[in-house]
C-alpha cells in the first residue's frame, strides 16, 4: 500500500500531442504543468500551453534522464508523467524519478523492467496460463550464428516469423522473416533500430500467427491490490508494423472470447504486481484464441477510444492512482459496460502510398471540422498548429482524429465525414490513405486482419486517378478564378511527375506525363482534357478565394457535389478533396521539374531528410536492381535505399552519421 502523495506540479517528459493531452487534464484538475523542450521545439504548442517551460537542449535531449531530472529540479515539479515513447518504458528513468523524491506517474521501475522485456513477459504469461506463440530467444554469438538459428527455427515451426525488439514497442525493430529473406541484413537492421529507439539491441523471434487480428485490453491497477480491465480495443489496421486505425470496443469476437481476453490480462497484471495503467496486447487467431504479444507499461496512443466508450479520463486515473487513491475511490469498481463505439485515425506526416516515406515541413493551414451526422462527435488530439515545424527528429504522428457514435457503422461514417472535409497544408500526410482504408469493404465488414492490411492499400491505379483528378480540379479552378489571383503564368505539375517541357495557357502535367487543356463551356461547366479524355467540372458553389485559400463545391463528371479547398503557397498548390490531398507544383514556362526527377536516372537522391544509419556498399561494388545500398534513419524509423538498376557504384558521398536533406545525392550508379 502506498501513502497518499498529493500531486500539484507535473513535469511532462514528452512533447507533441500527448504533452498537450496531459496538460489538458491537469489544467482541468487545477494541477500545474511543466513542459520540457528542445531547441527544435522552442515554439511548439505544448511549450506555450504549460504553466511553466524548461529548455533541455539538443533534439535528442528528450532521451536524457539527467536533463529531464535537472528540469524537474529547476521547476520544482513534484511528479513526472512520461507520456508514451521516449523514456516512458525505461525502468532506469522510473527509478531515477523515484530516487529524486518525485512521484512517478506509471508502474514501478521493477514492473517496467519485468515486463519491458518481451521475452521475460512471455515467460510470465506462460506462468499465468496465457497462450503464447512459439518463440526463439536468440543465443549469444555472431550475426551469422543468430541468422542460422533463426533459419533452423523457421524450418521447425514454419514461416513466416517475426523478428522483434525485446524492449519497447510501436513496431520499432520489427521485421518479417520468410524463407527467402536476407536474415543477416534484417537482423542487423532490427538491432540498430531497437538500439536507437530503446537503448537495447536485444531481439527475439516468434512464429507469426496469421491471419489474425490485433486485440488489446486496457488495464488499471492501484497500489492497494485492485486490478480492473477497462475494456478491449481492435488495432488490426497497421502499416510498417505500426497501428494506424484503432477502435473500441473490439467487436465480432467469438462467444466467450472477450471474457478470456479480460481474464488473461488481469491475471497477468496481478502476477506482475502491476500498478497504474497499462495495455496487454494479443493476437486473436482464426481459432478464436488469444496469443499474448506484450505489455505496454504506459499510456497508449490509442487511449482516447477507450475514454470515449467508458466515459473515463485515463490521464486523470493515472494521476489519482499515482497519488495513492484506490480504484473504487476513482469510480472504477469493475469492467465498465462500453457505451457506443469509438474509432481513431492516426494522422501522420508521410506519403500515402505503400512506401510510407516520412515527410517534413511547416504547417501552413490545418482544419478538422465536426461530423455532419446526427448523434456523433469528433475529438482531435494534435500536436501542431499553423506555423508548427514537423522535423525528421521525431515520430511522424501529427495528431489523432477520433469519432464517437452509437454504433460502429455510424462512428466510421462520422470519421469518414470529418476526414473528407479536413485539410492540412504544408506537410505531406496520410489523410488520403486513412479515407481509402475507412472505405474498404473488408474493413467495413470486419474482415480485415493485421497481415491483410497491405492488400487494402491504394493500388497504383488508385493513386494515378487521384493525381489526375487533382490536376483536373486545379486546372478548372484556375480557369474559374481571375488570372490576377495567380502569381505567375504557367501550368500545374505534380511533384512526383517526370520531366516535361510545357506551354501555357491552362495546361498542367498530370500523373504519367499527361498534359491537360481547359476550355469553358457556355453552360458554365469546364472541360479539362487529360491524355485525350475529357473531364467535366461544374462548380455548384464558388470558387471563393480568400488570401491563400480557395474553396468551392464541385461536381466531377456528373458525380454528387463535393467540398473542395486549395491552399496556395508560392508555386505549390495543396488540393484537398473528399478523397484526400495531392500536392501540385506550378512551373514557369519551359521549366523542368524541380524535384529529383530532373537529375540523372543513375543518381539516387534522398526523398526525405534524415541520418545515414548504415552503408552496405562501397565505391566500385557491383549491385543488382533492388539491392540495399544504405539505410536512412528518419522519424525514428529506418528506410532502406535500394539500387534502381543493375550497375557499379561510382560515387558514395555519404557515410554512417551523415545528415542529409531531401534531394541530396546518396549514390551514383554506372548501369551494367
Amino acid at each position: 500500500m502506498t501513502d497518499a502523495r498529493p500531486i500539484a506540479r507535473v513535469l511532462i517528459a514528452n512533447r507533441g500531442e500527448i504533452a498537450r493531452r496531459i496538460i489538458r487534464t491537469c489544467t482541468r484538475l487545477g494541477i500545474e504543468t511543466v513542459a520540457v523542450y528542445t531547441e527544435v521545439d522552442a515554439h511548439a504548442p505544448h511549450v506555450r500551453e504549460a504553466t511553466f517551460a524548461e529548455p533541455i537542449g539538443t533534439p535528442e535531449s528528450y532521451l536524457s534522464i539527467e536533463k529531464i531530472l535537472d528540469a524537474a529540479k529547476r521547476s520544482r515539479a513534484d511528479s513526472v508523467h512520461p507520456g508514451y515513447g521516449f523514456l516512458s518504458e525505461n525502468p532506469d528513468f522510473a527509478a531515477a524519478v523515484r530516487d529524486a523524491g518525485l512521484t512517478w506517474i506509471g508502474p514501478s521501475s521493477e514492473t517496467i523492467r519485468k515486463l519491458g522485456s518481451k521475452t521475460a513477459a512471455k515467460e510470465l504469461a506462460r506462468q499465468a496460463n496465457t497462450p503464447t506463440s512459439p518463440t526463439l530467444i536468440l543465443p549469444p554469438g555472431s550475426t551469422a550464428d543468430k541468422a542460422r538459428a533463426i533459419g533452423e527455427f523457421g524450418t521447425k515451426v514454419g514461416f513466416p516469423l517475426i523478428l522483434k525488439a525485446a524492449a519497447g514497442g510501436g513496431g520499432r525493430g520489427m521485421r518479417f522473416i520468410n524463407p527467402d529473406s536476407d536474415i543477416s541484413m534484417e537482423l542487423d537492421s532490427a538491432q540498430r533500430e531497437s538500439l536507437k529507439a530503446f537503448g537495447s539491441d536485444e531481439v527475439f523471434v516468434e512464429k507469426c500467427i496469421t491471419p489474425a487480428r490485433h486485440v488489446e485490453v486496457q488495464i488499471a491497477a492501484d497500489t492497494h491490490g485492485n486490478v480492473v480491465a477497462l475494456g478491449t480495443r481492435d488495432c488490426s489496421l497497421q502499416r510498417s508494423n505500426q497501428k494506424i486505425i484503432e477502435e473500441a470496443p473490439a467487436t465480432n469476437l467469438a462467444p466467450g472470447s472477450e471474457a478470456k481476453l479480460l481474464d488473461a490480462a488481469t491475471n497477468l497484471a496481478r502476477a506482475a504486481g502491476y500498478t497504474n495503467l497499462g495495455t496487454v496486447e494479443f493476437l486473436y487467431g482464426q481459432d478464436s484464441s488469444p496469443y499474448f504479444l506484450e505489455v505496454n507499461t504506459r499510456l497508449q496512443v490509442e487511449h482516447p477510444v477507450t475514454e470515449l466508450v467508458t466515459g473515463l479520463d485515463l490521464v486523470e486515473l493515472q494521476l489519482r492512482i499515482a497519488a495513492g487513491e484506490t480504484l473504487p475511490a476513482c469510480g472504477v469498481t469493475g469492467t465498465p459496460q462500453p457505451q457506443g463505439h469509438a474509432i481513431e485515425a492516426r494522422w501522420c506526416a508521410e506519403e500515402f502510398t505503400d512506401r510510407f516515406t516520412t515527410a517534413t515541413g511547416v504547417v501552413l493551414d490545418i482544419e478538422v471540422p465536426q461530423p455532419r451526422s446526427f448523434g456523433a462527435m469528433v475529438r482531435v488530439d494534435r500536436g501542431v498548429e499553423p506555423c508548427s515545424e514537423v522535423s525528421h527528429y521525431y515520430d511522424s504522428l501529427i495528431g489523432k482524429v477520433i469519432a464517437y457514435a452509437p454504433s460502429r457503422e455510424r462512428a466510421i461514417e462520422a470519421l469518414d465525414d470529418t476526414l473528407s472535409r479536413s485539410r492540412l497544408s504544408g506537410v505531406r500526410n496520410n489523410r488520403t490513405l486513412l479515407l481509402h482504408l475507412l472505405r474498404t469493404p473488408e474493413f467495413r465488414a470486419l474482415h480485415h486482419t493485421v497481415q491483410g492490411t497491405k492488400s487494402l492499400l491504394p493500388s497504383p491505379e488508385d493513386t494515378e486517378r487521384l493525381v489526375q483528378n487533382a490536376h483536373v480540379i486545379a486546372a478548372a479552378v484556375r480557369c474559374a478564378v481571375p488570372q490576377f489571383a495567380w502569381p505567375a503564368e504557367g501550368p500545374w505539375l505534380s511533384v512526383s511527375a517526370p520531366d516535361a517541357h510545357l506551354s501555357y495557357p491552362w495546361r498542367s502535367v498530370a500523373f504519367g506525363r499527361s498534359l491537360t487543356s481547359v476550355t469553358k463551356r457556355e453552360n458554365g461547366a469546364f472541360v479539362v482534357t487529360v491524355g485525350g479524355i475529357d473531364h467535366s467540372v461544374v462548380f455548384t458553389e464558388g470558387p471563393f478565394r480568400s488570401g491563400s485559400m480557395t474553396q468551392a463545391s464541385y461536381s466531377l463528371n456528373g458525380a454528387a457535389p463535393s467540398p473542395l479547398s486549395l491552399y496556395r503557397d508560392g508555386n505549390d498548390l495543396w488540393v484537398h478533396t473528399d478523397h484526400g490531398t495531392i500536392l501540385l507544383h506550378q512551373q514557369a514556362i519551359g521549366e523542368r521539374s524541380g524535384s529529383t526527377s530532373s537529375h540523372s536516372a543513375n543518381e539516387i537522391r534522398s526523398s526525405i531528410p534524415g541520418k545515414v544509419a548504415a552503408v552496405v556498399v562501397k565505391e566500385g561494388d557491383s549491385v543488382e536492381q533492388g539491392d540495399t545500398l544504405l539505410v536512412l534513419d528518419s522519424m525514428k524509423m529506418e528506410h532502406p535505399i535500394r539500387a534502381t538498376t543493375r550497375g557499379t557504384i561510382l560515387k558514395l558521398p555519404v557515410q554512417v552519421g551523415t545528415i542529409v536533406q531531401a534531394g541530396e545525392l546518396l549514390v551514383s550508379l554506372e548501369p551494367l
